[in-house]
């Protein structure tokens, strides 16, 4: 489902008292909140078309029986296994955000009319800390509920293509909301990489004690900031910068993680590859520096990604206890973020 390009989606925030508190916690410590579908404010999330999906298990269970009348139970399995996928959906939890974040009739409903804020996330950023099961997609508009086929639940992706149905269509009276929706499993509260937090839109009526606060919270960690401003003579919406109030605090979660011994086994190397040796310590210096590594276990060579004369590097740190993290570094990545690390000209 993450198929889209890297880019930025929106979530809209009131800045009322009643929930300012719970926001500025979630800038604080990295996480989003993914509500169940029956909690959503549109009574109709979730709401597909199943008659054809039922009718063809009807006219499959009559024909099966009618030859070989054993086989009924096999088919029952199978049309179990049919509605354990569709009570997938309801263990999912959803994230909503928009592609838009100079959208009038969101600041409207959403942003506190123009007194909240409205929160720039790196949608790829979000997700990765659990890629196997936080997915995003965006919204379709229709006139009509989707239709649930048998195909959408025995595909290789079958949740997932269920999930695209029942969770990524919505009436067309909503399009105006330009919808991208994280996918989490189950619903709730989740961590995420607090380099997610790109940019912060305030609106036209945010006080500055909200501003302030909303700076303090994500002191440290370069996020941008912007003023939305409107002309006297016209109703459109544009932004102009503001600066961070809290720009010399020093930088967020800085770390300098271990190196397991034996993360690097230099006398294994291939002839061809001795020669970019020095990369593998380069890449566990960058490595190590990142702000959740707690400890870089293997650096080497990938024999998949790497061609003649141009070697790839992998590394694989340890996030969180039996998460492991696996990044790969071409030889201009390692050189330009290891000079970035400012490091004494011998540290390697």
């Amino acid at each position: 489902m993450n198929t889209s390009a890297k880019r930025l989606a929106f979530k809209y925030r009131s800045g009322d008292a009643a929930t300012l508190a719970r926001d500025l916690a979630s800038l604080r410590d990295a996480t989003f909140y993914a509500a169940s579908r029956h909690t959503l404010n549109d009574p109709f999330e979730g709401r597909f078309d199943r008659a054809s999906l039922d009718l063809q298990f009807d006219a499959i269970r009559d024909l099966v029986s009618a030859i070989t009348p054993t086989a009924s139970a096999s088919l029952d399995a199978v049309s179990a296994a049919a509605n354990e996928v569709l009570e997938f959906v309801d263990k999912s939890g959803v994230f909503s955000l928009s592609y838009n974040p100079l959208q009038e009739l969101i600041w409207a409903h959403y942003g506190g009319s123009h007194r909240g804020f409205c929160i720039g996330y790196d949608l790829e950023r979000l997700v990765e800390f659990e890629p196997n099961v936080h997915h995003f997609l965006d919204v379709q508009y229709s006139n009509a509920a989707p239709v649930l086929q048998p195909s959408d639940l025995i595909s290789s992706e079958s949740h997932l293509d269920v999930l695209k149905k029942m969770l990524g269509v919505k009436s067309r009276p909503w399009a105006y909301e330009e919808e991208v929706r994280v996918i989490t499993v189950p619903p709730g509260l989740h961590e995420h990489d607090y380099r997610a937090v790109r940019v912060v839109y305030f609106g036209l009526r945010c006080p500055e004690s909200n501003r302030s606060a909303v700076m303090e919270a994500l002191a440290g960690r370069s996020v941008a900031y912007e003023q939305v401003i409107s002309p006297p003579s016209s109703y459109a919406l544009h932004t102009k910068k503001l600066p961070d109030q809290y720009d010399s605090t020093p930088k967020y979660k800085q770390n300098v993680a271990p190196i397991s011994e034996g993360a690097i086994y230099p006398g294994y190397l291939k002839p061809e590859q001795k020669q970019y040796a020095d990369y593998l310590y380069k890449a566990a210096e960058i490595v190590r520096r990142e702000p959740y590594c707690q400890e870089v276990t293997n650096v080497d060579f990938s024999s998949s990604k790497s061609k003649p004369g141009k070697p790839i590097i992998y590394a694989h740190f340890l996030r969180a206890p039996n998460k492991y993290v696996k990044r790969l570094f071409s030889l201009s990545d390692i050189d330009k973020q290891y000079k970035a690390l400012d490091l004494p000209p011998n540290d390697v």
